[in-house]
């Protein structure tokens, strides 16, 4: 006979641990909406390093947003596109004669 504290977990207590475990994954990774028609899916993770990737990331994600409401059109990975958007917009900032590029990232100086 084995004493209480000795037993093993039974089957059913290590299955209600491991789906306590994977549900921790997926909550943690879980895509959150950002844009006025909360259309706009992006982990905090890719929010974070977007964020620190790009200036203006909440006005081009507010123009993405629109432009899947009033378009229809749908994306495989918003993370993806807001880069893709990002760097064009930045690249027709650069063609644009005699306006300077005053863009910064958060924390540095001018």
């Amino acid at each position: 006979m084995f004493h209480p504290m000795e037993q093993k977990c039974s089957t059913n207590q290590r299955y209600k641990n491991d789906l306590k475990d994977s549900h921790l994954i997926k909550t943690t990774a879980a895509p959150l909406t950002f844009g006025e028609y909360h259309n706009i899916f992006l982990t905090e993770k890719e929010y974070k390093q977007l964020k620190a990737d790009f200036f203006g990331l909440d006005s081009l994600i507010e123009q993405l947003s629109a432009y899947i409401q009033s378009t229809g059109k749908r994306y495989a990975d918003h993370a993806a596109t807001l880069r893709i958007w990002a760097k064009r917009q930045k690249s027709e900032q650069k063609q644009a004669p005699g306006i300077p590029d005053y863009t910064f990232r958060e924390g540095e100086s001018l």
